[in-house]
Protein backbone atom coordinates (compact mmCIF):
# COMPACT_ATOMS: atom_id res chain seq x y z
CA UNK A 1 0.00 0.00 0.00
CA UNK A 2 2.50 2.24 0.87
CA UNK A 3 4.01 1.78 -2.60
CA UNK A 4 0.84 2.33 -4.31
CA UNK A 5 1.14 5.63 -2.38
CA UNK A 6 4.57 6.50 -3.25
CA UNK A 7 3.68 5.93 -7.45
CA UNK A 8 0.45 7.97 -6.96
CA UNK A 9 2.95 10.66 -5.36
CA UNK A 10 5.58 10.83 -8.19
CA UNK A 11 3.22 10.65 -10.82
CA UNK A 12 1.44 13.57 -9.08
CA UNK A 13 4.44 15.42 -9.39
CA UNK A 14 5.41 14.51 -12.56
CA UNK A 15 2.40 15.87 -14.40
CA UNK A 16 2.71 18.89 -12.10
CA UNK A 17 6.13 19.60 -13.59
CA UNK A 18 4.88 18.87 -16.55
CA UNK A 19 2.20 21.20 -16.90
CA UNK A 20 4.53 23.73 -15.76
CA UNK A 21 6.97 23.52 -18.09
CA UNK A 22 4.80 24.48 -20.82
CA UNK A 23 5.80 27.99 -22.56
CA UNK A 24 2.83 30.15 -21.41
CA UNK A 25 1.59 31.70 -25.15
CA UNK A 26 0.06 35.43 -24.89
CA UNK A 27 -3.60 35.06 -26.66
CA UNK A 28 -3.81 37.19 -30.06
CA UNK A 29 -6.13 40.07 -30.47
CA UNK A 30 -9.59 39.41 -31.83
CA UNK A 31 -9.42 42.23 -34.64
CA UNK A 32 -5.81 43.61 -35.95
CA UNK A 33 -5.45 47.01 -36.71
CA UNK A 34 -3.74 47.54 -39.76
CA UNK A 35 -1.95 50.82 -40.53
CA UNK A 36 -4.30 50.28 -44.15
CA UNK A 37 -7.68 50.00 -42.40
CA UNK A 38 -6.53 53.47 -40.48
CA UNK A 39 -5.78 54.65 -43.99
CA UNK A 40 -8.16 53.39 -45.80
CA UNK A 41 -10.27 54.87 -43.17
CA UNK A 42 -8.89 58.23 -43.92
CA UNK A 43 -9.21 58.15 -47.61
CA UNK A 44 -12.87 57.44 -47.02
CA UNK A 45 -13.53 60.50 -44.33
CA UNK A 46 -11.73 62.53 -47.00
CA UNK A 47 -14.39 62.02 -49.34
CA UNK A 48 -17.18 62.38 -47.40
CA UNK A 49 -15.42 65.57 -46.38
CA UNK A 50 -15.03 67.02 -49.86
CA UNK A 51 -18.36 65.47 -50.83
CA UNK A 52 -20.23 67.71 -48.14
CA UNK A 53 -18.15 71.04 -48.95
CA UNK A 54 -19.27 71.05 -52.36
CA UNK A 55 -22.72 70.50 -51.51
CA UNK A 56 -23.00 73.30 -49.40
CA UNK A 57 -20.86 75.29 -51.41
CA UNK A 58 -23.47 74.72 -54.49
CA UNK A 59 -26.33 75.69 -52.53
CA UNK A 60 -24.40 78.78 -51.11
CA UNK A 61 -23.24 80.10 -54.65
CA UNK A 62 -27.19 79.46 -56.00
CA UNK A 63 -28.21 81.27 -52.93
CA UNK A 64 -26.02 84.58 -54.17
CA UNK A 65 -25.49 85.79 -50.47
CA UNK A 66 -22.09 86.52 -49.10
CA UNK A 67 -21.33 83.59 -46.45
CA UNK A 68 -18.08 83.75 -44.47
CA UNK A 69 -16.27 80.32 -43.15
CA UNK A 70 -16.18 79.89 -39.72
CA UNK A 71 -13.15 78.20 -37.98
CA UNK A 72 -14.79 75.13 -37.97
CA UNK A 73 -15.38 75.06 -41.41
CA UNK A 74 -19.31 76.17 -40.83
CA UNK A 75 -20.69 78.61 -43.17
CA UNK A 76 -22.51 81.60 -41.98
CA UNK A 77 -24.26 84.73 -43.08
CA UNK A 78 -25.84 87.18 -40.34
CA UNK A 79 -29.31 87.90 -41.37
CA UNK A 80 -29.72 90.87 -38.39
CA UNK A 81 -26.84 92.12 -37.25
CA UNK A 82 -26.00 94.19 -34.52
CA UNK A 83 -24.77 97.67 -35.99
CA UNK A 84 -23.51 99.34 -32.48
CA UNK A 85 -20.85 96.92 -30.92
CA UNK A 86 -21.78 94.57 -28.23
CA UNK A 87 -20.27 91.58 -26.23
CA UNK A 88 -19.87 88.25 -27.59
CA UNK A 89 -19.97 85.29 -25.78
CA UNK A 90 -16.95 83.22 -24.85
CA UNK A 91 -15.49 80.03 -23.52
CA UNK A 92 -17.38 79.94 -20.31
CA UNK A 93 -20.59 82.50 -20.28
CA UNK A 94 -23.84 80.80 -20.60
CA UNK A 95 -25.92 81.61 -23.47
CA UNK A 96 -29.62 81.58 -24.37
CA UNK A 97 -30.14 80.64 -28.03
CA UNK A 98 -32.84 78.97 -30.36
CA UNK A 99 -32.63 77.58 -33.65
CA UNK A 100 -33.51 74.94 -35.98
CA UNK A 101 -32.71 72.31 -38.25
CA UNK A 102 -33.07 71.58 -42.03
CA UNK A 103 -31.42 69.32 -44.30
CA UNK A 104 -29.57 70.72 -47.29
CA UNK A 105 -33.26 69.80 -49.25
CA UNK A 106 -34.72 71.76 -47.58
CA UNK A 107 -36.40 69.13 -45.58
CA UNK A 108 -37.47 70.69 -41.63
CA UNK A 109 -35.90 67.99 -39.65
CA UNK A 110 -36.03 70.23 -36.50
CA UNK A 111 -38.44 73.21 -36.20
CA UNK A 112 -37.52 75.96 -33.44
CA UNK A 113 -40.43 75.16 -31.40
CA UNK A 114 -38.72 71.66 -31.13
CA UNK A 115 -35.45 72.88 -29.60
CA UNK A 116 -35.97 76.07 -28.52
CA UNK A 117 -35.13 78.35 -26.01
CA UNK A 118 -31.55 76.56 -25.26
CA UNK A 119 -29.92 77.85 -22.04
CA UNK A 120 -26.20 76.52 -22.16
CA UNK A 121 -22.90 77.09 -20.92
CA UNK A 122 -19.88 77.07 -23.79
CA UNK A 123 -17.72 74.94 -22.33
CA UNK A 124 -20.42 71.80 -21.91
CA UNK A 125 -19.68 69.51 -24.29
CA UNK A 126 -22.91 68.07 -23.70
CA UNK A 127 -25.98 69.70 -25.69
CA UNK A 128 -23.74 72.14 -28.02
CA UNK A 129 -21.97 70.79 -31.04
CA UNK A 130 -18.51 72.29 -31.56
CA UNK A 131 -19.99 74.27 -34.88
CA UNK A 132 -22.73 75.78 -32.94
CA UNK A 133 -20.36 77.12 -29.76
CA UNK A 134 -17.89 78.75 -32.59
CA UNK A 135 -21.18 80.28 -34.30
CA UNK A 136 -22.67 81.48 -30.71
CA UNK A 137 -19.62 83.17 -29.84
CA UNK A 138 -19.76 84.94 -33.12
CA UNK A 139 -22.88 86.47 -32.30
CA UNK A 140 -23.86 89.59 -30.30
CA UNK A 141 -27.45 89.53 -28.43
CA UNK A 142 -30.51 89.64 -30.67
CA UNK A 143 -28.60 88.50 -34.10
CA UNK A 144 -29.35 85.87 -36.12
CA UNK A 145 -27.79 84.16 -38.81
CA UNK A 146 -27.68 81.62 -41.26
CA UNK A 147 -25.10 78.62 -40.72
CA UNK A 148 -24.66 75.43 -43.07
CA UNK A 149 -23.14 73.14 -40.56
CA UNK A 150 -21.08 70.11 -42.10
CA UNK A 151 -21.55 66.97 -40.33
CA UNK A 152 -17.86 67.16 -38.53
CA UNK A 153 -18.69 70.62 -37.33
CA UNK A 154 -22.39 69.05 -36.10
CA UNK A 155 -23.52 65.66 -35.07
CA UNK A 156 -20.52 63.77 -37.29
CA UNK A 157 -20.30 59.98 -37.16
CA UNK A 158 -23.17 59.15 -34.74
CA UNK A 159 -25.92 61.71 -35.80
CA UNK A 160 -28.00 62.99 -33.05
CA UNK A 161 -29.35 59.37 -32.43
CA UNK A 162 -32.47 60.86 -33.38
CA UNK A 163 -33.80 62.74 -36.46
CA UNK A 164 -29.83 63.59 -37.61
CA UNK A 165 -28.64 60.74 -39.15
CA UNK A 166 -24.26 60.18 -39.64
CA UNK A 167 -22.62 62.04 -41.02
CA UNK A 168 -25.48 64.72 -42.14
CA UNK A 169 -24.35 68.28 -43.13
CA UNK A 170 -27.36 70.54 -42.46
CA UNK A 171 -28.70 74.41 -42.41
CA UNK A 172 -29.61 76.19 -39.44
CA UNK A 173 -31.03 79.80 -38.65
CA UNK A 174 -29.75 80.85 -35.17
CA UNK A 175 -30.91 83.55 -32.74
CA UNK A 176 -28.81 84.40 -29.69
CA UNK A 177 -31.56 85.87 -27.07
CA UNK A 178 -29.07 86.52 -24.04
CA UNK A 179 -25.76 86.33 -22.80
CA UNK A 180 -24.95 85.48 -19.15
CA UNK A 181 -21.18 86.53 -18.64
CA UNK A 182 -19.38 84.31 -15.94
CA UNK A 183 -16.28 85.96 -14.10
Amino acid sequence: MKWLYKTVLVVVILVSFYGCSKKVEPRKPITNTTSSTIQESIEINKKLYAAEEEAIETIIKDLDQQFERGSTGFYYMFTKKDSVSGIQPKFGDRVTFEYDVTSLNGEVIYNKEDLSPITKSLEQEYGVFRGMREALKLMQTNEEMIVFFPSYAAYGYYGDQNLIGPNTPFKSRVRLLGINVEN
